[in-house]
């Protein structure tokens, strides 16, 4: 069984929104998910799952989040080779 971690910061809902729905995916496949918000993950999580699922609505000129999100994604980055990765995201 894979293990799925699904990662995202919502600043109004939507995003975790889709963040619910990417989880009840992997889950109808077979994926044991973790739900997590920007804050809640860390690099040091990244070895404990198969594959992550980034999700982030696009803010204002289609920058990540400044404040949350995009500093946990540059922390991450270095720890996603040869790992499967999903992105997902809002706008409006």
């Amino acid at each position: 069984m894979s293990k799925i971690a699904v990662v995202y910061w919502s600043g109004t809902g939507n995003t975790e929104a889709m963040a619910a729905a990417v989880s009840e995916g992997a889950k109808s496949k077979g994926a044991e998910v973790s739900v997590l918000t920007a804050a809640e993950f860390s690099a040091d999580m990244a070895d404990s799952f198969d594959g992550i699922a980034f999700g982030c609505p696009a803010m204002g000129a289609e920058v990540l989040e400044e404040t949350e999100f995009e500093p946990m994604f540059n922390s991450v980055e270095s720890k996603l080779k040869d790992k499967r990765v999903a992105l997902f995201g809002s706008y409006g």
